[in-house]
């Protein structure tokens, strides 16, 4: 009779088994495959737990980098410098353009040609090109750098920014008008807009007035940035960035950027 110890130290006989199992039919079966079940979900749920751990590794390493790439973007892309000023001819839409390098901040978009969109950079407050005198301020990691960025492209609304302040934005501020000095007045936006985490700087008692959209300066924002849109040439549409720093000079910095870009349109 064959003799086997069972994981209690009990000694059974294979006969026995036998024997119980045929008064109880697929018993043992059933008790062998509720074990390699059991054993299988504690695999299976260590299993998920580490994957689970993986990927909340992982989404924290992808957050971390987003984050340093959108902090760091714009050093790369300085580093990327260029002095020469040999002009480059660029056509959007229906504008031909002549810049010269030390404006374009990608190499990719010193080649010429046709573009959908034309990425520049200037140094304020004389809206030069990159050089080896304002390397510095270009190459800066500080958010207030003197640095003027500009995006240029095809047209895709009717209105700039300073049509869309009576027809669009108005529909979205939240609470009274404030004095933001310099001749603008400071709106916020409601909590459920677009626009949520920004502020409207227009221009006071001006039918058709001076307008930018900014971050609102809070302890999280780092970087409060303004942005502006306005129409030029035949189909073009400038969108530029300024740290808020700046906004008390906004008359000069959006006449200078008029004249920049202005400077490069081709008439013919």
């Amino acid at each position: 009779m064959a003799l086997s110890l069972d994981a209690n130290g009990s000694i059974s006989t294979r006969s026995g088994r036998q024997a119980f199992d045929r008064q109880m039919p697929g018993y043992m079966d059933r008790l062998y495959k509720e074990a390699a079940q059991a054993n299988h979900r504690v695999v299976s749920t260590n299993f998920l737990a580490l994957c689970l751990k993986v990927c909340g590794v992982m989404l924290a390493i992808g957050m971390l980098l987003y984050l340093a790439a959108d902090f760091y973007g714009d050093l790369a892309v300085k580093r990327g410098n260029s002095a020469a000023t040999t002009p480059h001819r660029i056509t959007i839409g229906r504008d031909n353009l002549a810049v010269p390098e030390n404006f374009i901040r990608f190499s990719s978009q010193r080649m010429g040609g046709n573009l959908e969109r034309l990425d520049l950079y200037a140094h304020w407050p004389d809206l030069e090109g990159f050089t080896q005198a304002n390397l510095d301020d270009f190459e800066s990691l500080e958010d207030d750098a003197p640095i003027i960025f500009l995006s240029l492209e095809r047209r895709g609304t009717t209105e700039e920014m300073s049509g869309r302040v009576g027809s669009i934005y108005s529909h979205f501020f939240a609470g009274p008008p404030v004095d933001a000095g310099y001749g603008l007045i400071r709106r916020p936006f409601r909590k459920d807009s677009a626009y949520f985490s920004e502020d409207l700087f227009y221009e006071a008692e001006n039918p058709y007035p001076y307008a930018t959209r900014c971050i609102r300066v809070t302890d999280k924002v780092a970087a409060p940035f303004c942005m502006r849109d306005i129409h030029l040439g035949k189909d073009l549409s400038v969108t530029y960035r300024f740290h808020s720093s700046l906004l008390p000079d906004w008359m000069a910095l959006d006449r200078a950027v008029r004249t920049l870009v202005k400077g490069f349109l081709e008439t013919n």
